[in-house]
Parts: C-alpha cells; structure tokens; sequence
C-alpha cells in the first residue's frame, strides 16, 4: 500500500513559534480523532529562509482529501491555520518500500 504525503510549506504570523507549536500539537490531535487514517506527521521544521515545512502523511489520498474537506469543522486545526501565511500544499505518493525501518 502507498501512503499520500502533503509537503506543506509557510511562514508564522508574527514569528510566533511558541503558539503556532502549541497550536499544531492539538490540531495533529484533532485531525487524528476525526480522521484516523491520519497515520503521521513527522517533521515540522524552519528553514534558512524562515519559512517553514510540515509534512502530514495519511493513509491513502482519498483520506487527505477527506480531512482537508473537513477542516472547516476542526476548530483546533483553524486555530493553527490563522497563524500561517503564504501556504503551499504538495500532495504526493510514498511507496510503502519508502517507510523509514526506523
């Protein structure tokens, strides 16, 4: 089976790094509660740039689609979203030979 990676790249409001990390914490939750095919999301990094990478890997890509479809009614995830700027989503495909071992 393939997983679907989104590669979402954007700046914080305000350099405010404290609250954006809180903040995703509990959307990360509430996406996995309501959308359980949410199998990871495993790097959020700043780059030299200041912008910033977060990838959101789910189990299939009709499942991304679902919890994106939904993201009006997730209110933790709104919450985060209000603090990021110049977003850009990559939807891809990962193989499932392309899975860390670690």
């Amino acid at each position: 089976m393939s997983y679907c990676a989104e590669i979402v790249s954007f700046t914080v409001a305000d350099d405010d790094v404290d609250t954006f990390l809180g903040r995703r914490t509990a959307a990360i939750r509430e996406v996995k509660a309501a959308h359980p095919a949410l199998w990871s999301v495993p790097l959020c990094s700043r780059k030299s740039d200041g912008t910033w990478v977060d990838v959101w890997i789910y189990e299939t890509r009709e499942a991304a689609d679902a919890a994106n479809a939904d993201a009006e009614n997730l209110p933790a995830f709104l919450s985060m979203a209000e603090l990021l700027g110049n977003v850009e989503l990559e939807v891809t495909d990962m193989p499932e030979g392309a899975v860390s071992p670690l």
